[in-house]
């Protein structure tokens, strides 16, 4: 009895030992699988680390930034309007009796332009002339006898003095008469004529517009902020809806002396030549005031990826793409300029950064000179 006793303890002993043997071999498996699960994930292709750093390099054309002039300008609305510009108006009531140009024609100054009726003018002309004839031909007469003492120095004096209003009636007559007949005041271009030979204008009313398209002016008003800034001589190019891929230029002649209380803002003239009078009166202007030319570090805006509120290109080191934030300064045109984040130095990505992420190896495909950018 004392013998089976003992062989029953130790068969609980054995099989207590293989109960704790399985658990650890099971234990050990689950280990196993984990840890080999993990390495799959992180090289699936079953590739040694090594591997992972000889991955293909990505084709990246690359480009350097250069510098150039940039303008610090501000931009604004303007209009245009003649360098000169006049109302034909006559100064009296009248028929036309002449009307030797047309609408839209080019005159010269002194060029006639509207003759109205002048005969009654004209009689009253004569009758001066007369009357200063015959008041002439008796001052002299006065002024013989006076020198013989044959005339009192009374009678001289009311012959002048008769002289001298017949001669104002003959100033009056001819006055009268040059008021009838309107010529162009300067060289320039009619506008549209609405009275017709025969037609009956009053005084004060305007016939036609005469205006000097030779050079027009520009005014725009601009922010207090710019007062100080800006001066007659600094450059100034607009842009009109008439000719949208055309900018013409031009300088800046007039700055006004206050400010306009209730627009804060203050004007500000320019002159523009305009020898082919492609530009008119009345015309919408978007204007570029020059205030400074600066040197600045620019870069094609090709190179320039944004993403959200980040805007940053990718260098090229050591045949490595390295993501490098930037901040960016005015546009010019299909460059942008770059005021923190790169040097002249730099190679950029201008080709290929969409397949890139930071730390990607590289490979140049093409190194794009600064010139071929533009």
């Amino acid at each position: 009895m004392t013998y089976l006793k003992g062989m029953s303890e130790s068969n609980s002993v054995i099989r207590s030992v293989k109960i704790v043997i399985g658990f650890c071999v099971v234990l050990a498996c689950v280990a196993a699988g984990a840890f080999g699960t993990q390495l799959l994930l992180s090289n699936p292709d079953g590739e040694e680390d090594d591997n992972a750093q000889n991955r293909q390099a990505i084709k990246v054309d690359v480009t350097t930034p250069q510098m150039r002039d940039v303008d610090d300008q501000v931009t604004s609305i303007g209009s245009l309007r003649p360098i000169r510009r006049v109302d034909i108006v006559p100064n009296t009531a009248g028929r036309i009796a002449e009307l030797p140009v047309s609408s839209l024609q080019q005159v010269a100054a002194g060029d006639p332009l509207i003759q109205l009726d002048d005969r009654t003018e004209r009689a009253a002309l004569a009758e001066a002339e007369a009357t200063f004839n015959e008041a002439e031909q008796d001052f002299q007469r006065v002024t013989q006898l006076a020198d013989s003492n044959a005339a009192a120095q009374a009678q001289l004096e009311e012959a002048r003095a008769t002289l001298r209003r017949a001669e104002a009636a003959v100033m009056t007559a001819t006055t009268a008469i040059d008021d009838r007949a309107i010529t162009a005041p300067f060289a320039g271009t009619l506008g549209v004529i609405e009275t017709e030979v025969g037609g009956f204008i009053e005084a004060g009313t305007s016939v036609t517009r005469l205006s000097d398209l030779t050079a027009v002016e520009v005014i725009v008003a601009l922010s207090e902020q710019y007062f100080d800034r800006v001066t007659p001589g600094q450059r100034l190019v607009i842009t009109t809806p008439a000719y949208p891929d055309e900018v013409f230029a031009g300088e800046v002649t007039l700055r006004a002396t206050d400010i306009d209380l209730g627009t804060r803002s203050f004007e500000v003239r320019a002159l523009i030549d305009n020898p082919d009078q492609r530009l008119v009166g009345g015309m919408f202007a978007s204007t570029r005031l020059v205030l400074d030319t600066y040197e600045a570090l620019v870069i094609p805006d090709d190179a320039i990826i944004s993403e959200g509120l980040s805007t940053y290109v990718y260098k090229v080191i050591d045949d490595t793409a390295e993501r490098t934030s930037i901040e960016t300064g005015q546009s010019l045109g299909d460059l942008t300029e770059i005021t923190h984040g790169l040097s002249p130095d730099d190679r950029i990505v201008i080709a290929g950064w969409d397949q890139l992420s930071d730390g990607a190896p590289v490979e140049i495909a093409k190194e794009i000179s600064a010139a071929d950018t533009e």
